[in-house]
């Protein structure tokens, strides 16, 4: 093989970081052979690159037209492509990329001169620019295509085991976790002599603790294999601080801190966005934020400002703490990554890097730096679209918990500690139970349509949760419509979109907290009504 990448590239015409995504669909479409467009700066120089895949992958995804055919493809592009220099030589290169960077070979690369934008270059214009040369370099580019198809499956695969090992962990631990959690919660409700409460705080510290670091294992797993997704709906921005505030406020006081939490913006803006993948990020940051404050306080902050359809929101976090040296700043989002304190601290490092996968997943920009309290400050702001707000009728309903008195449900749990939290929290509610202990038990409880809502476990002896599913709503009349809510240990979105097309009614991720089980109930009584009025 011989010859410079100059001579492979494709001129295509760039784009400016600031097009919409509507006039890049509309390129794609009428450039079928366009299988990359370089995204170039005012003065010449590329910035990113938009790979045909990637972006009608990203288009065809839930509400993508709408979150990005009005905005700047700088949100959508790869911000660090391949860019290599024209004069260099083709065989050079093809070794270079793929003993280090196989898999951005097969995205694209940009070829530049002297540092400007010249053109476009692919693995298929290095297997066609071969076959051109001569029958000699056949064998040559065989082996390319060969070793770039055996890089991409061998990391495809390595990828999908570790999900696979992580989901499959997440899921064994997760059952006897919420058990320990559960049954905390309720311990601290009930708890009447108050030299005991420390213990029981402590139990769900550490407990909240183990919880988190299996969320962000998962979390970083999926971002490494492309499936970290957002599940966007209507929320109000102006109620994510009482939440935050109301979470973290006892913590603060125990270490004898200080913590503010303030909301700069519409009072009563509604968004379309992930609230609680926005929680999480919130949370990740005041929970290191915390961790490495000794005394004076963190502040926290949430500003809003609207334009037309579209808010821009930005989320701070500074506090008075040991900081980070100014040589650190730059890798602390970096899987693993521990400042001196960090490891004296304890912890895994995974926090800050999931919060820059999730703010990237939501087509914004997180950054650290020091404050003039020696402390740290950090920022991330991200695009959201404004909705209105739903009318004061509606809210009130929705917030109305367990409107109906004399519930009886089913709890079908093949854990004996599971079925006494599930029990507990039930008659908490005012609601009476009978538990089963697998799949089958739960559908013969089902027949004669005693239940007003079954809660069920996934995975049990004899016959799963799905499965017992689907045999309910195989039953006639009123037996075989009763509302089933998931309670499971997997915390997969797929699955969870999984349980509801097998006929469930919502999910309930374990461990199991009582708000959000109330919520899930209400949610699926409110949806049964509405069917039955119909």
């Amino acid at each position: 093989m011989s010859g410079v990448l100059l001579d492979l590239a494709q001129r295509s015409f760039p784009i400016a970081p600031e097009t919409p995504g509507a006039l890049i669909y509309e390129r794609f479409e009428a450039e079928p052979d366009t299988l990359a467009i370089a995204v170039v700066g005012a003065d010449g120089a590329p910035v990113g690159l938009v790979e045909r895949t990637a972006f009608f992958l990203a288009m065809a995804g839930q509400f993508g037209r709408a979150l990005y055919a009005g905005r700047p493809i700088s949100l959508l592009m790869n911000p660090e492509p391949l860019v290599v220099e024209g004069d260099v030589d083709v065989a050079a290169f093809c070794g270079e990329a793929l003993a280090e960077r196989a898999s951005e070979l097969l995205r694209g690369f940009i070829v530049t001169q002297g540092g400007l934008y010249a053109g476009v270059g692919s693995a298929l214009s290095l297997l066609q620019a071969t076959n051109a040369a001569s029958r000699a370099h056949a064998d040559e580019m065989t082996t390319l295509a060969a070793a770039t198809d055996r890089a991409r499956i061998e990391a495809q695969a390595a990828l999908t085991a570790k999900s696979q090992f992580l989901a499959v962990m997440s899921h064994e631990i997760r059952t006897p976790l919420n058990g320990v959690l559960a049954i905390a919660d309720i311990l601290a409700r009930k708890l009447v002599q108050p030299d005991l409460i420390p213990y029981v705080r402590g139990i769900q510290d550490s407990g909240e603790t183990l919880l988190r670091l299996l969320t962000d294992a998962l979390d970083l797993s999926r971002a490494d294999a492309g499936r970290l997704e957002l599940n966007e709906d209507s929320f109000a921005l102006g109620r994510l601080t009482g939440d935050l505030a109301t979470l973290w406020g006892a913590r603060a006081e125990l270490k004898g801190l200080t913590l503010a939490v303030a909301y700069d913006g519409p009072a009563d803006q509604w968004a379309l966005g992930d609230e609680i993948r926005i929680k999480q990020v919130f949370n990740n940051l005041i929970g290191n934020a915390l961790k490495f404050t000794e005394t004076g306080g963190v502040e926290v902050a949430l500003r809003v400002r609207r334009d037309g359809v579209h808010l821009a929101v930005e989320g701070e976090v500074s506090d008075t703490g040991t900081g980070v040296p100014e040589d650190r700043l730059a890798s602390i989002f970096q899987p693993f990554s521990q400042t001196e304190q960090g490891l004296k601290q304890g912890g895994a490092g995974l926090g800050l890097s999931i919060c820059r996968e999730l703010v990237a997943q939501m087509g914004g920009t997180l950054g650290a730096a020091r404050n003039a309290a020696g402390g740290l400050d950090l920022t991330f702001a991200i695009p959201l679209f404004a909705l209105p707000a739903p009318c004061e009728i509606a809210l009130a309903q929705e917030a109305e918990v367990m409107a109906d008195s004399g519930l009886h449900i089913l709890i079908a749990d093949d854990n004996a500690t599971n079925r006494l939290v599930a029990e507990t929290l039930c008659d908490m509610f005012g609601a009476t139970t009978e538990s089963v202990e697998d799949g089958l038990q739960a559908v013969a409880a089902a027949e004669d349509g005693r239940f007003d809502l079954i809660l069920m476990d996934i995975r049990m002896p004899n016959l799963d949760g799905v499965a017992a599913t689907r045999r309910i709503r195989a039953l006639a009349g009123p037996a075989g419509q009763v509302p089933i809510l998931a309670l499971t240990a997997n915390a997969d979105p797929w699955d969870a979109a999984s349980y509801l097309a097998q006929g469930m009614n919502g999910v309930v991720e374990k461990p199991i907290k009582p708000e959000r089980l109330m919520t899930a109930i209400n949610q699926a009584l409110d949806t049964d009504r509405r069917a039955v009025a119909a």
